[in-house]
């Protein structure tokens, strides 16, 4: 994939943040923009690691799966409550420790 063709690629299974609203992630540049502002484990293991793979995916050095997939653990470190859009589908959300 050429540099910068990743970033605004959308994923082929969103993630819903169940906040106080729920907040539906599409891609790893929106990802990116979620773990850039108020995260918060700012120091975690895999706070770093999604951020760094969210942004590697701009320049096209990690793929979009990868970066999905250390978001989600970021989102368990951070203890976000989360689903998928296939896991929405059978009814299920996961959180940290649910797995």
């Amino acid at each position: 994939m050429p540099a910068g063709d990743g970033a605004d690629a959308l994923w082929t299974s969103v993630v819903i943040l169940h906040l106080r609203t729920s907040i539906t992630v599409r891609s790893a540049k929106q990802a990116f923009h979620l773990l850039s502002a108020r995260w918060p484990v700012s120091n975690g293991k895999a706070y770093i690691a999604a951020f760094e793979a969210c942004e590697g995916v701009d320049d096209g050095h990690v793929s979009d799966e990868s970066a999905r997939q250390s978001f989600l653990l970021a989102l368990n470190e951070a203890e976000i409550p989360y689903s998928t859009d296939i896991e929405r589908l059978a009814g299920q959300t996961w959180s940290c420790g649910s797995y």
